[in-house]
Protein backbone atom coordinates (compact mmCIF):
# COMPACT_ATOMS: atom_id res chain seq x y z
CA UNK A 1 0.00 0.00 0.00
CA UNK A 2 2.84 2.25 0.69
CA UNK A 3 4.08 2.08 -2.87
CA UNK A 4 1.37 3.45 -4.86
CA UNK A 5 1.42 7.08 -2.93
CA UNK A 6 4.65 6.76 -3.72
CA UNK A 7 5.01 6.20 -6.97
CA UNK A 8 2.19 8.40 -7.86
CA UNK A 9 4.17 10.71 -5.97
CA UNK A 10 7.64 10.12 -7.90
CA UNK A 11 5.51 10.14 -11.32
CA UNK A 12 3.87 13.85 -10.50
CA UNK A 13 7.39 15.13 -9.75
CA UNK A 14 8.80 13.73 -12.80
CA UNK A 15 5.57 15.62 -15.00
CA UNK A 16 5.83 18.60 -13.14
CA UNK A 17 9.27 19.30 -13.09
CA UNK A 18 9.15 20.26 -17.41
CA UNK A 19 6.30 22.63 -16.64
CA UNK A 20 7.60 23.98 -13.24
CA UNK A 21 10.59 24.92 -14.68
CA UNK A 22 9.17 26.28 -18.06
CA UNK A 23 7.24 28.76 -16.33
CA UNK A 24 10.31 29.97 -13.67
CA UNK A 25 12.46 30.83 -16.91
CA UNK A 26 9.66 32.42 -19.00
CA UNK A 27 8.78 34.64 -15.54
CA UNK A 28 12.52 35.09 -14.08
CA UNK A 29 11.83 39.13 -14.39
CA UNK A 30 9.42 39.56 -12.27
CA UNK A 31 10.58 36.76 -9.69
CA UNK A 32 14.03 37.61 -9.53
CA UNK A 33 12.65 41.13 -8.90
CA UNK A 34 12.25 41.01 -5.02
CA UNK A 35 15.17 39.29 -4.43
CA UNK A 36 17.54 41.76 -6.55
CA UNK A 37 15.72 44.98 -4.79
CA UNK A 38 16.22 43.30 -1.43
CA UNK A 39 19.66 42.27 -2.33
CA UNK A 40 20.72 45.60 -3.47
CA UNK A 41 19.73 47.30 0.13
CA UNK A 42 21.69 45.04 1.60
CA UNK A 43 25.18 45.18 -0.02
CA UNK A 44 24.28 49.25 -0.50
CA UNK A 45 24.86 49.17 3.34
CA UNK A 46 26.94 46.36 3.68
CA UNK A 47 29.42 47.54 1.27
CA UNK A 48 29.10 51.48 1.34
CA UNK A 49 30.83 53.16 -1.75
CA UNK A 50 31.46 49.65 -3.60
CA UNK A 51 28.15 49.17 -5.54
CA UNK A 52 26.53 51.69 -7.47
CA UNK A 53 23.63 49.77 -8.43
CA UNK A 54 21.87 46.07 -8.74
CA UNK A 55 19.60 45.70 -11.62
CA UNK A 56 17.58 42.95 -13.73
CA UNK A 57 18.19 42.58 -17.85
CA UNK A 58 15.36 39.83 -18.46
CA UNK A 59 17.03 36.97 -16.32
CA UNK A 60 20.57 38.54 -16.41
CA UNK A 61 21.53 40.45 -13.27
CA UNK A 62 23.52 43.90 -14.15
CA UNK A 63 25.89 44.80 -11.17
CA UNK A 64 27.27 48.45 -11.43
CA UNK A 65 30.59 48.48 -9.39
CA UNK A 66 31.70 51.81 -7.88
CA UNK A 67 35.39 51.19 -9.59
CA UNK A 68 37.38 51.79 -12.60
CA UNK A 69 40.52 52.14 -14.34
CA UNK A 70 42.79 55.31 -13.67
CA UNK A 71 45.45 56.62 -16.70
CA UNK A 72 47.72 54.06 -15.93
CA UNK A 73 45.06 50.86 -16.03
CA UNK A 74 45.02 49.95 -11.70
CA UNK A 75 41.40 49.53 -10.79
CA UNK A 76 40.33 52.61 -8.80
CA UNK A 77 37.33 53.73 -6.53
CA UNK A 78 35.63 56.13 -7.64
CA UNK A 79 35.81 55.79 -11.23
CA UNK A 80 38.03 58.77 -12.45
CA UNK A 81 36.08 59.02 -15.70
CA UNK A 82 32.56 58.02 -16.69
CA UNK A 83 33.70 54.30 -17.38
CA UNK A 84 32.77 52.18 -14.29
CA UNK A 85 33.19 48.35 -14.12
CA UNK A 86 29.88 46.17 -14.91
CA UNK A 87 29.50 42.69 -14.48
CA UNK A 88 26.62 40.35 -15.80
CA UNK A 89 25.52 37.51 -13.77
CA UNK A 90 23.24 34.77 -14.16
CA UNK A 91 20.98 34.03 -11.07
CA UNK A 92 19.08 31.16 -12.50
CA UNK A 93 22.48 28.97 -11.94
CA UNK A 94 21.07 29.15 -8.20
CA UNK A 95 17.45 29.89 -8.28
CA UNK A 96 15.94 26.77 -9.18
CA UNK A 97 15.08 25.95 -6.05
CA UNK A 98 11.64 27.38 -6.93
CA UNK A 99 10.88 25.29 -9.35
CA UNK A 100 11.80 22.17 -7.74
CA UNK A 101 10.35 22.62 -4.64
CA UNK A 102 7.02 23.97 -6.45
CA UNK A 103 6.87 20.49 -8.14
CA UNK A 104 7.87 18.67 -5.09
CA UNK A 105 4.31 20.67 -2.80
CA UNK A 106 2.27 19.79 -5.79
CA UNK A 107 2.80 16.29 -6.53
CA UNK A 108 2.04 15.58 -2.82
CA UNK A 109 -1.17 14.78 -1.91
CA UNK A 110 -2.05 17.54 0.73
CA UNK A 111 -5.71 19.42 1.20
CA UNK A 112 -3.42 22.46 2.28
CA UNK A 113 -1.99 22.70 -1.39
CA UNK A 114 -1.86 25.89 -1.86
CA UNK A 115 -1.22 27.20 1.44
CA UNK A 116 1.95 24.89 1.67
CA UNK A 117 3.51 26.51 -1.77
CA UNK A 118 2.86 29.86 -0.76
CA UNK A 119 4.76 29.10 2.72
CA UNK A 120 7.30 27.13 0.68
CA UNK A 121 8.13 30.25 -1.88
CA UNK A 122 8.15 32.49 1.08
CA UNK A 123 10.69 30.79 3.09
CA UNK A 124 13.06 29.87 -0.06
CA UNK A 125 13.24 33.57 -0.41
CA UNK A 126 15.84 34.09 2.05
CA UNK A 127 18.34 31.13 0.54
CA UNK A 128 17.87 32.96 -2.75
CA UNK A 129 19.37 36.52 -1.12
CA UNK A 130 21.97 34.41 0.33
CA UNK A 131 22.92 33.03 -2.74
CA UNK A 132 22.48 36.40 -4.73
CA UNK A 133 24.34 38.27 -1.84
CA UNK A 134 27.33 36.02 -2.32
CA UNK A 135 27.59 36.01 -6.02
CA UNK A 136 27.88 39.18 -5.99
CA UNK A 137 30.49 39.12 -3.23
CA UNK A 138 32.59 36.70 -4.97
CA UNK A 139 32.33 38.62 -8.25
CA UNK A 140 33.42 41.99 -6.61
CA UNK A 141 36.11 40.55 -4.21
CA UNK A 142 38.10 38.05 -7.14
CA UNK A 143 36.94 40.43 -10.31
CA UNK A 144 37.56 43.71 -8.95
CA UNK A 145 40.38 41.97 -6.69
CA UNK A 146 42.74 43.90 -4.72
CA UNK A 147 41.15 47.26 -4.88
CA UNK A 148 37.72 45.94 -3.55
CA UNK A 149 39.09 44.03 -0.99
CA UNK A 150 41.58 47.21 0.07
CA UNK A 151 38.69 49.33 0.48
CA UNK A 152 36.36 47.25 2.12
CA UNK A 153 38.99 45.65 4.88
CA UNK A 154 38.16 42.25 3.92
CA UNK A 155 41.24 39.87 4.94
CA UNK A 156 42.89 36.38 3.55
CA UNK A 157 40.26 34.66 5.88
CA UNK A 158 37.41 37.18 4.48
CA UNK A 159 38.23 36.06 1.07
CA UNK A 160 38.14 32.21 1.37
CA UNK A 161 34.69 32.87 3.79
CA UNK A 162 32.95 34.82 0.64
CA UNK A 163 34.30 32.08 -1.52
CA UNK A 164 33.02 29.09 0.86
CA UNK A 165 29.54 31.22 0.95
CA UNK A 166 29.49 31.52 -3.06
CA UNK A 167 30.08 27.41 -3.33
CA UNK A 168 27.26 27.03 -0.36
CA UNK A 169 24.89 29.53 -2.08
CA UNK A 170 25.44 28.31 -5.63
CA UNK A 171 25.47 24.18 -4.86
CA UNK A 172 24.19 23.03 -2.08
CA UNK A 173 20.94 25.44 -1.13
CA UNK A 174 19.35 25.44 -4.23
CA UNK A 175 19.34 21.26 -3.81
CA UNK A 176 18.92 21.29 -0.30
CA UNK A 177 16.88 24.06 0.55
CA UNK A 178 13.77 22.96 -1.14
CA UNK A 179 13.55 19.49 0.44
CA UNK A 180 14.01 20.69 3.78
CA UNK A 181 10.95 23.20 3.00
CA UNK A 182 9.39 20.28 1.32
CA UNK A 183 9.64 17.93 4.73
CA UNK A 184 8.98 20.31 6.83
CA UNK A 185 5.67 21.13 5.17
CA UNK A 186 4.49 17.69 4.66
CA UNK A 187 5.16 15.71 7.75
CA UNK A 188 2.27 13.68 7.62
CA UNK A 189 2.58 12.39 4.36
CA UNK A 190 6.08 11.95 5.17
CA UNK A 191 5.38 10.01 8.47
CA UNK A 192 2.72 7.95 5.91
CA UNK A 193 5.42 6.65 3.55
CA UNK A 194 7.80 5.89 6.70
CA UNK A 195 5.81 5.78 10.07
CA UNK A 196 9.71 5.30 11.26
CA UNK A 197 10.39 8.57 11.16
CA UNK A 198 7.15 9.77 12.97
CA UNK A 199 9.12 10.49 16.15
CA UNK A 200 12.00 12.12 14.59
CA UNK A 201 9.65 14.87 12.20
CA UNK A 202 8.12 15.89 15.24
CA UNK A 203 10.79 16.82 17.57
Amino acid sequence: MIHQPLHRFILGVILLLPLTFFLWYITASYHLAPITLITGKLLTILLPDALMWLRLDGHILVLASNFGHDIHGAIVSPPTGEDALGFHLNPLIYSYSVPLLTALILATPCQYKMQNLAWGLLLILPTEIFSMIFSVLKTLTFDVGTAFQIQQGISPIGVDFIALGYQIGTLLLPMIAPLIIWVGLNREFITKLAPQLEHTLNH
